[in-house]
């Protein structure tokens, strides 16, 4: 076994020696703060993997990303936010709403040859806090990751992320440019581009205007949507 895989089977170990698996109470949820999802939803499924495909341009995914941090700061909830593609900027937010956040940035690969490309990397690192305890969201940003990584991507890598979660009781969310997890327990889609207008508008009153679309839920008692 190489270095690197051996490292990373060494962190899972301790973090499961650290954080044993605990009875989960089915059906908990992880609130939002946007009315139309919570109300339509619940929330955010905890325990469970959960899709937001933002498949226009300018849909409100950076509006939605920022109604999560306000929610779980409120909550005083620790969040991870996985960004694939080191585009987050952390300037367009109040420096309090960052509090309670650990950013891992992903650097670009400019060099062909390297095997480990930036959307690889997310994804071990998002392997890994999956399995934290001490988290309660964990945010994996693949929407600006490039289609052949994205194709690459297989089933059982997906379902590695549902049976990882389950014991850690946080609700996982995967950003996407188009519908691509088939483990999500849930799935919304942002499919509306904003206008030029929106340009002129506060972040509160577009905030407020935030309606993804329940393209499916499963619940225990079966699929719906």
């Amino acid at each position: 076994m190489s270095a690197a895989p051996a490292k990373l089977a060494a962190l899972r170990h301790l973090l499961a020696e650290r954080f044993p698996a605990a009875t989960r109470l089915p059906g908990r949820t992880l609130l939002t703060g946007i009315a139309s999802l919570d109300e339509t939803t619940g929330g955010l499924p905890l325990g469970a993997v959960t899709e937001i495909a933002c498949i226009a341009p300018s849909c409100g995914s950076h509006l939605l990303l920022g109604e999560l941090l306000s929610a779980t700061r409120r909550t005083r909830t620790r969040v991870a936010l996985v960004d694939a593609s080191d585009s987050f900027d952390p300037g367009s937010f109040p420096p309090d709403l960052l509090a309670h956040l650990v950013w891992v940035r992903c650097p670009s690969v400019t060099d062909p040859s390297r095997k480990t490309t930036a959307t690889t990397l997310a994804l071990q690192v998002a392997d890994l806090l999956a399995r934290d305890a001490n988290l309660g969201l964990v945010l994996l940003d693949l929407r600006r990751a490039p289609e052949a990584d994205l194709r690459r991507i297989t089933g059982p890598q997906w379902y590695r992320f549902q049976r990882a979660v389950e014991p850690a009781d946080l609700a996982f969310v995967v950003l996407t440019p188009r519908p691509s997890v088939p483990s999500a327990q849930l799935r919304l889609t942002l499919e509306l581009p904003h206008p030029v207008a929106a340009l002129e508008a506060e972040r509160p009153e577009l905030s407020a205007s935030l309606t993804p679309t329940l393209q499916r839920q499963r619940l225990a008692t079966g699929l719906t949507g």
